[in-house]
């Protein structure tokens, strides 16, 4: 992880890479937020509350892009940070070859909300991502304004808002100019 951020650590959290054998318990974290996203009313992730194909989250840990959250050995979130653009981001953004990281699957577990975790957790990847003159970006379902106003004033941009069938997305996007 060190190749990719400077630092480890935020306050009294611990992010590191999540392993094979997290697998399970980040699926269950993802599967207990869309079960409370639908508990709200807000229609995402809906394939994780049905019980869906979970081969991307798979892969995602294979591949060293899913990250966990630690406090005091509990895991509070986690989320996916690759800078390959996956179908899903090629069919939102295009396809780009400029250098950026897609952020996906960003949850903190419900014994840890209400305390600014993912806030917390996108300051550190902006501040401790090792990337010069790139960008970080992120979509969600354009109908859930709490998670909209979340990040914007997380400090992303929004660039587009599309359609993908009945649904409508936004697309965020911060320039990170710090250097490696």
């Amino acid at each position: 992880m060190k190749e990719l951020f400077r630092e480890d650590t935020y306050e009294d959290y611990k992010v590191r890479k999540a392993t094979v054998e997290d697998t399970e318990a980040v699926i269950q974290l993802l599967q207990d937020a869309a079960r409370w996203l639908d508990e709200k009313g807000i229609s995402q992730w809906e394939y994780l509350r049905n019980g869906g194909d979970t081969t991307e989250i798979k892969q995602g840990i294979l591949a060293g892009t899913t990250y966990l959250v630690k406090h005091s050995g509990k895991l509070a979130a986690t989320l996916n940070l690759s800078d390959v653009q996956n179908e899903w981001d090629i069919e939102l953004w295009g396809e780009r070859k400029d250098h950026s990281f897609y952020i996906h699957r960003l949850a903190v577990a419900q014994a840890y909300r209400k305390q600014q975790i993912g806030r917390k957790l996108l300051d550190w990847v902006d501040q401790n991502i090792q990337l010069e003159n790139g960008r970080i970006r992120l979509d969600c379902v354009a109908d859930n304004p709490d998670l909209n106003q979340f990040y914007q004033r997380a400090g992303y941009t929004l660039m587009d808002s599309v359609a993908n069938g009945e649904d409508k997305f936004s697309l965020y996007e911060k320039l990170i100019t710090s250097k490696p």
